[in-house]
């Protein structure tokens, strides 16, 4: 119930600075990242599964739920989160997800403040009045001034900063927090020099601390519950 929920997200809260510094020990499984392989072993038309468009890519296999994207209840923490390379590349993968017809929460710099992006993922509205990113796709329920947002896409430096903001005068962490996340997507796409977002030096710092601080302290409290997967 809601109340076993937040006690379960004080819990892992209270740990934060335990779990920081186990993660300098973490070594990642290959039971942390989702595999086509058993996806392909239940349907022959696997070849579906290699896919250019991300809601194709999530629908194929590495989305645990879509019933439960579809009426996700967790402020702070989206189901799925995309890691991208920069504000472009996640404007474009927006439009992909724009099918789905799920609001989407905009985590890079481009167009949008952190202050904004702050209220948006507690649920409510930043100085604009965004509500959502969610791509063309959000209609019915985006008017509400209370939204949870099942699906987060932004850049490792501003999802590091969220990561962070605030997390000082809180017990229960930051603006962007991890607890209920259950995939977290990285986007692999290369610029027009050949670089992705784990190689670019712009980004490949700020990616591997947003993975050590946020992502492998969720990843060795919650095993089986978050899957990494590679776009």
């Amino acid at each position: 119930n809601a109340n076993d929920d937040d006690d379960d997200s004080s819990n892992k809260n209270e740990k934060h600075e335990k779990k920081v510094v186990n993660a300098e020990n973490f070594i990642f499984q290959s039971s942390n990242f989702f595999s086509s392989h058993a996806k392909e072993q239940q349907n022959d038309a696997s070849s579906n599964f290699h896919s250019s468009n991300m809601a194709t890519f999530l629908k194929s296999g590495p989305l645990p739920s879509m019933k439960r994207l579809k009426n996700w209840k967790h402020p702070n923490s989206p189901m799925v989160l995309v890691i991208t390379l920069s504000a472009r590349r996640s404007v474009e993968l927006m439009k992909q997800l724009s099918t789905l017809r799920l609001p989407i929460a905009k985590l890079f710099a481009k167009h949008m403040n952190i202050d904004d992006q702050v209220q948006l993922l507690s649920g409510g509205v930043g100085k604009k009045g965004l509500i959502s990113g969610d791509g063309g796709g959000g209609k019915g329920k985006g008017n509400s001034p209370h939204k949870c947002y099942g699906i987060g896409v932004g850049t490792p430096g501003r999802l590091l900063a969220l990561l962070n903001h605030g997390k000082n005068e809180s017990s229960y962490g930051g603006a962007l927090r991890l607890n209920h996340t259950e995939l977290i997507v990285i986007d692999c796409h290369e610029d027009s020099k050949g670089f992705n977002v784990c190689t670019m030096k712009d980004t490949s710092k700020e990616l591997m601390d947003f993975m050590k601080e946020g992502v492998v302290p969720e990843l060795s409290e919650r095993a089986g519950n978050m899957k990494l997967a590679l776009f």
